[in-house]
């Protein structure tokens, strides 16, 4: 035989489910933040591929829906000593593709083209917004740290060929018949 069973009141439920609510609300408030956030991390990164020498994804690769437009490895290659633990746990490679979206690819054939690209969105493949905000910021702060040394090589190219400018006809090239 079991004891007696206390019932809250219905005041006392009330007042549970709207609290609930409220941490629920909450936490689509903080998704749709972080969401945003990496929206605008995502855009920095794209402009910032050149910097951080993204690896872009052969369209041959992709599935022939999404090899029309060029994608991008974000995870792999010289950037592996900078993903958090959740992106070198993730099955599968974060992408980003030329409209700012974060994908990731997975499924890999025997012959190493991806079978599957899902859109990002929190939780997909276990990846939280959290854990794909953190590895973007650290993206942008190496592009950051990155971007002096491929401003001074960029500036040693425009000396290159300002340089060679003597070595060069003053007037309209003709045809040489």
């Amino acid at each position: 035989m079991q004891g007696p069973v206390e019932a809250p009141t219905p005041q006392a439920l009330a007042d549970l489910v709207a609290r609930c609510s409220q941490i629920a609300r909450y936490a689509v408030q903080l998704t749709e933040a972080e969401e945003n956030r990496i929206a605008a991390l995502a855009s920095g990164i794209l402009a910032a591929r050149g910097v951080l020498e993204l690896e872009e994804i052969d369209a041959s690769r992709l599935p022939v829906r999404q090899g029309r437009i060029r994608h991008w490895a974000l995870t792999g290659g010289d950037l592996s000593d900078l993903m958090t633990p959740p992106m070198k746990h993730l099955h599968g490679t974060l992408a980003l593709d030329e409209h700012e979206q974060i994908k990731i690819l997975s499924r890999r054939t025997w012959r190493g083209a991806w079978r599957l690209v899902t859109l990002w969105r929190d939780g997909v493949h276990g990846c939280t917004a959290r854990d794909v905000m953190e590895y973007l910021a650290r993206l942008a702060g190496e592009a950051q740290r990155r971007a002096p040394a491929a401003a001074r090589k960029l500036l040693e190219r425009s000396q290159a060929i300002a340089a060679t400018k003597e070595l060069s006809p003053t007037g309209p090239r003709g045809r040489a018949d």
